[in-house]
């Protein structure tokens, strides 16, 4: 069984900003790695499937060695599409920021991303966040923020919405930022998690080729 990461107000107070918002930005930090594109396209596909208008918008491109991950294509990068992103994270009721403690991590797309008037959502494990968001949660002794997104999926009773697509993504992002398990990975309940990720269906085995 997956122990629980966020109080039960904080559960409540995440639930109804999701319930409360039509519109949703996903970023992430400048040149995002495996556990910025996992974490992002994995919130992704399971707002999506709540009927969201939901978009990612990261400060740069996509690495190419990510461009496997489903809806990477679908990614907005603000150097190539500044105006329409900016458009979007104005525009926006709520804005997840994931895999990043402070808005300089975000590079040009700072001033925009803290100008919206949008709710602000921080989901992340980097020591020390600057307190740039309406809503923490950072989890620092998380190997990865795809395996805090999953736990805090779970809180959500989002489970169900986890999908093969979501669970390529949230993979990808745990087993880059361990090495491939292979640092900061002791923790026995990552294992749980790549478990339930298996029986949504992914090939880990493929992943970790691509």
């Amino acid at each position: 069984m997956i122990s629980r990461i966020i109080k039960e107000p904080v559960v409540k107070d995440l639930l109804r900003l999701i319930e409360n918002s039509e519109r949703v930005v996903i970023t992430c930090h400048l040149s995002p790695d495996g556990d910025a594109m996992g974490s992002t396209l994995g919130l992704w596909h399971v707002l999506s499937t709540l009927g969201k208008q939901v978009y990612v918008v990261t400060p740069d491109m996509v690495p190419k060695n990510m461009m496997f991950l489903p809806g990477a294509k679908d990614v907005l990068p603000f150097t190539r599409y500044a105006e329409f992103a900016t458009k979007l994270l104005t525009e926006a009721d709520l804005i997840f920021c994931l895999d990043f403690n402070d808005p300089k991590r975000v590079d040009r797309m700072a001033d925009v991303l803290m100008s919206s008037a949008a709710r602000k959502v921080l989901i992340d494990h980097h020591l020390f966040p600057s307190g740039f968001t309406d809503l923490t949660i950072s989890h620092p002794e998380m190997s990865s923020t795809c395996f805090l997104l999953f736990k805090v999926l779970c809180d959500l009773g989002l489970y169900s919405r986890i999908n093969r697509n979501a669970a390529e993504c949230i993979y990808t992002g745990m087993m880059t930022d361990t090495g491939n398990f292979s640092y900061n990975s002791n923790d026995p309940e990552l294992y749980l998690v790549v478990a339930e990720l298996l029986k949504k269906g992914i090939n880990k085995d493929r992943i970790y080729q691509l």
